[in-house]
């Protein structure tokens, strides 16, 4: 898979552009609230980078990057409702690119998950996906298991009918006004949603909530410690800003899941993308990243790329992250 694959660049330059656009109209006058890191919770934190106006922070303790101080919760709310950049997502780009992802990331991310909860003798009798937009993942489990009952939490309108018409049972609402989903999943699964919330602990914390005790939840996220985001850091399109305010470590992911109430937490990085976000960087003008001639060797080459990102997985170096936990029995 390349990046371009499930990311043409006019569409996600188009999309990038009109994020910065919306970045001034909606945060430019609002009130801001320094935080405390939102992995570990400790308060010992140093600036790292603005970009949009917007200031980013690292923890010293975990090392999580995230937005601080922040705007509230209800400003984000708004922009998410009623931005461009969120519409053009939604109508625009995502509908360009569905069939591209669903034959590369949620064929594959269906069966791997499938495969997980065999080997972890894992019940899925009900799935809930969080943020479920088209359905795509789910249509692609039925697929594997037809007999689980599949449940879309999605709080757009146009999309939870998109659902309903695949047959999907649809709560419209965002996680923490899913009236009646308590301790409903045997497997709850939210891909990409995390990086764009104000609270996470209180985001982690409702979904435990829907899970069954017992159950088990898969996040899949951006982390900061993936090669793509080191070596780009604030030019990397990944951190773009207001979409994009949370980029945890691996210490901060178990922290943060550990602080929710959830066990047996387990930390994987599957992406496959990192070699070829930088590769395609290099071609703009980029003078920084081109007189690394080291990491321009190692990305423009597609069979040092390959095996590089093959160590990036193993060894839990790319951006792109899965944090399977579990609710105790209580």
């Amino acid at each position: 898979m390349k990046e371009s694959d499930i990311r043409p660049s006019d569409l996600f330059n188009e999309y990038l552009r009109l994020s910065a656009l919306d970045a001034e109209l909606f945060f430019s006058n609002t009130a801001r609230l320094s935080i405390p890191c939102i992995g570990c919770g400790g308060g010992d934190v140093e600036d790292s980078f603005i970009k949009h106006d917007f200031q980013y922070v690292q923890c010293k303790e975990c090392e999580t990057l995230y937005l601080s101080p922040r705007p509230p919760a209800e400003v984000f709310e708004q922009f998410y409702e009623n931005s461009v950049s969120s519409n053009y997502w939604a109508e625009t780009f995502f509908p360009a690119v569905a069939e591209s992802r669903r034959e590369r990331i949620f064929k594959t991310r269906a069966v791997a998950l499938a495969d997980m909860c065999t080997k972890k003798s894992i019940a899925t009798d009900t799935i809930i996906d969080v943020g479920a937009g088209y359905g795509i993942f789910l249509e692609e489990w039925a697929k594997i298991n037809s007999s689980s009952r599949l449940i879309a939490i999605e709080p757009s309108a146009s999309l939870s009918q998109v659902c309903r018409e695949k047959g999907f049972e649809v709560i419209e609402a965002v996680a923490e006004k899913a009236a009646g989903a308590q301790n409903t999943a045997d497997l709850l699964v939210c891909f990409e949603v995390l990086e764009h919330v104000t609270e996470p602990l209180v985001f982690v914390e409702v979904l435990k909530n829907l899970v069954k005790p017992g159950g088990y939840l898969m996040i899949s996220t951006l982390g900061i410690e993936g090669f793509d985001i080191q070596v780009l850091w604030e030019r990397s399109n990944s951190i773009s800003p207001p979409h994009h305010i949370n980029f945890f470590s691996i210490k901060g992911f178990e922290a943060l899941f550990s602080r929710a109430g959830l066990t047996n937490i387990e930390i994987t990085t599957p992406g496959v993308l990192d070699t070829d976000i930088v590769n395609n960087s290099l071609k703009p003008t980029n003078t920084d990243l081109n007189m690394n001639r080291f990491i321009k060797k190692l990305v423009s080459n597609p069979d040092l790329a390959q095996k590089f990102q093959t160590f990036l997985i193993e060894n839990k170096c790319s951006s792109h992250t899965w944090i399977f936990a579990q609710r105790p029995i209580e």
